[in-house]
């Protein structure tokens, strides 16, 4: 099966090594979540896969093509990143900050007018049209910029969506929102790639999980295999059970 991204023992030194020889792959119509503990190299293994961050050795390959020979519009149009931090220093408003989203497909007039007003909706942030982002609370700014990033996926040139803790400041209600989206974009043949770190968010939602610790990637694979209490235990390093389809530690 052809590939939406594949790294090939991808290693980043700095000072210190950060990641070393780490491989996977996602296919099209997954939703891979990546997990670990804090300081294990997640968001520096995310921004090398957006390609903010150049390797030190390895390679990551978009639809089985170096990415290096890409215009910065074809990366744009392909991948839509979402980091962890995303600052607004300017006096936007939310749709204002959201049509941003449309950039990369130089959607203008009435089609980026309809997409903004779209993603306003389906993030339910239509009481806040009238604001500046920067008066937000955390959880109202996050969901503004998903939509950002969101609405950046939706063309048939879109391929994967890279997403670096987008559930942190969100709660139970729109963390559901979020994740139903994401499943939506999978459904049409897209993936998406996600830290998060709710484990049981990760086995109820998740098709592949990727365990990182250290700057090693030590499990991938179904959840149920990835998520074991051993697994957890030990990577985590707390005292970690399976009940049923729930994880316990204490």
């Amino acid at each position: 099966m052809k590939t939406i991204l594949e790294v090939n023992q991808l290693s980043l030194v700095r000072q210190q090594t950060i990641l070393e020889d780490i491989s996977f792959k996602i296919y099209p119509g997954e939703l891979v979540m990546l997990v670990g503990p804090n300081g294990a190299g997640k968001s520096s293994l995310m921004q090398c896969v957006a390609g903010v961050l150049a390797a030190s050795s390895g390679s990551v390959l978009v639809q089985q093509q170096d990415p290096s020979q890409w215009t910065a519009k074809k990366w744009a149009q392909s991948i839509s990143y979402l980091p962890q931090s995303n600052p607004v220093n300017f006096a936007l408003t939310v749709p204002e900050v959201i049509r941003l989203g449309g950039l990369a497909h130089e959607l203008h007039g009435e089609v980026l007018d309809a997409c903004s007003q779209r993603a306003i909706a389906l993030w339910q942030l239509d009481a806040f049209t009238q604001r500046e982002v920067r008066r937000l609370s955390g959880g109202e700014q996050q969901r503004c910029h998903m939509a950002r990033s969101w609405l950046q996926m939706q063309s048939a040139s879109s391929l994967l969506w890279v997403l670096d803790e987008p559930l942190s400041a969100l709660d139970l209600q729109h963390q559901q929102l979020s994740l139903q989206q994401m499943k939506a974009q999978t459904e049409q043949q897209k993936s998406v790639l996600m830290v998060a770190h709710d484990l049981n968010l990760v086995r109820h939602y998740a098709d592949r999980v990727l365990l990182i610790d250290k700057g090693r990637l030590v499990a991938a694979g179904k959840p149920a295999d990835v998520l074991s209490a051993e697994n957890i235990s030990r990577v985590f390093q707390v005292n970690a059970r399976v009940q049923g389809n729930s994880i316990l530690w204490y």
